[in-house]
Formats: C-alpha cells, structure tokens, sequence
C-alpha cells in the first residue's frame, strides 16, 4: 500500500504539468466507458475540454494556483460502484482507505498513477444542495454538463472570488438554450430550482453576487463585463419564468428565518 500525499505537498519540480491532466482525464474516462464504466470530468477540466480555445481567458482570471490542476475530479453512477476500486486499480491507483470508510458509498478518492488525486463523486454532489447526475452522464462522452457545471457553482452559499470567476468563465464563453447540446440548458436549471426554495434562493443570489463581482476583475474588458450580466439576467429571468412547485411555495413562506442549506459544505 503507498502512502497518499496531498498535492500541495508534492515538490513543484515533481508535480505534473497541466497536460497530464487533459490527457489522464479522457484516457480514465474513455477506458471506464469500455468497461461499462460511466465516469465523466467535473471542474475546471471539464471547462478546458469544452472550451479548449478558450483556455487564455482562464489563465487571464488566475484562477488556478501554481499547480494548475490539483487533482481531476469525476462523477459516476452508484451501480458502477462496485468495480470501481478494481478499474482504477487497472488505470495504476490505489484507494484512500480512510475515505472509503468514511464515505464509500457517496465518494471515492484515488491516488498514486499519473496525478497525485482523484476524487470521484458518486450519484450527486451534495455539499450546499444537492446536484443530481442521474442520468446525466452521457450527454457527453468526457465531462459532466454544462448545465451540471453551472449548478455546482450556483450551489455554493459562501461563495468565494474562484468560484464566481468561474461562473463569469462560463457566462463569457458558453451557449445557453433549452438543451445540453454543447451549451448550458438553462430550462434544466430553472426546473431544478423550481422545485426548491433553498437552492433557488443560493442560486439568485449567487446570480447578483456574479453582476457585483465581475466590476471588480480587472482583466475583463468592459464588453465582457457586460455580457456577463446580461447572460446573468437572462438566466434569472428564465429561472423566474419557470413554474414552482407546491414543496417550492410551502418552503418559500418561512425564508431565510429558517436555514436554507446544508451547513458545514462551503466549497467544492
């Protein structure tokens, strides 16, 4: 058994470089998928998958430290649970005991192959709310939507400056419409909302937290600036044009008096 060393532990002159990431990243993904393995990228790989000519701007937003990439993160389905730990054995890892005893069931976490970490989320991220991957997975061969994307950072109560860069990313450089067909399917966004106040209330807040944030970034042009909240209106207005849900309406009369996330979660 080797011995897990978290990244920001391994010496620079020994860290791989990003393309190591790009490249271990589909090469999990793709051998999963010949395994019957559904396993997809979240994060800011994912980002770098969809939007490759668009990666200056990422670099520009500093959003990543001097280690670029600290681990790869996936998400995959609870019923390919079990052959898990034997695949990413056949890709060259080893489980972190200490996890799997702790939260097997939800979460996986590798280490010792081609990058330091790997952290697989199983059915769902759930840290402020709960984003669900059921039967989403396949709508791209890599990575997770990008609607999915979007919803994982919209989740995040305590938000922090890398977190609404990346939603400003995002915003600058994506597709938004009524499908996942390469672009952010803003109408499976607004149903998840509509069906809970909680996460409804995190996101529109988060949604004005993004217009506030995005004066103060300094390698955004003007016309960016203004595209991000214009897309920000747009997607709020679409959020509003949704039905709610009666769970969503009963929720919403007690508020804020009442908390409305799940606490010790502030980051992903």
């Amino acid at each position: 058994m080797g011995q897990f060393i978290l990244p920001k532990d391994i010496p620079l002159d020994q860290y791989p470089k990003p393309e190591v990431f790009l490249e271990e990243g589909k090469r999990i993904a793709e051998a999963a998928q010949q395994q019957g393995i559904v396993m997809r990228v979240m994060g800011p790989l994912a980002l770098h998958y969809y939007f490759p000519d668009d990666i200056d701007l990422y670099a520009k937003l500093e959003r990543l430290g001097e280690r670029y990439f600290t681990d790869i993160d996936f998400a995959t389905y609870s019923k390919n649970r079990r052959g898990l730990v034997k695949f990413m054995e056949s890709m060259g890892y080893e489980c972190d005991l200490q996890t799997m005893a702790m939260t097997g069931t939800t979460r996986h976490i590798y280490f010792g192959g081609a990058v330091p970490m790997i952290d697989v989320f199983i059915d769902k991220l759930d840290y402020c709310h709960e984003v669900s991957y059921v039967g989403r997975l396949e709508l791209d061969p890599w990575s997770v939507s990008l609607a999915d994307i979007l919803l994982q950072k919209l989740q995040i109560w305590e938000i922090n400056d890398k977190d609404l860069k990346d939603i400003e990313y995002l915003f600058t450089v994506a597709a938004f419409g009524e499908d996942d067909e390469r672009k952010v399917n803003v109408g499976y966004v607004a149903r998840r909302l509509a069906d809970d106040w909680g996460f409804w209330y995190t996101a529109t807040t988060n949604l004005d937290r993004v217009k506030d944030h995005v004066d103060g970034v300094a390698v955004l042009s003007d016309e960016q600036k203004a595209k991000i909240k214009q897309v920000a209106d747009q997607v709020r207005a679409r959020i509003d044009q949704e039905p709610k849900s009666r769970k969503w309406e009963r929720r919403a009369k007690k508020g804020t008096k009442k908390i409305w996330y799940n606490t010790g979660f502030s980051d992903w």
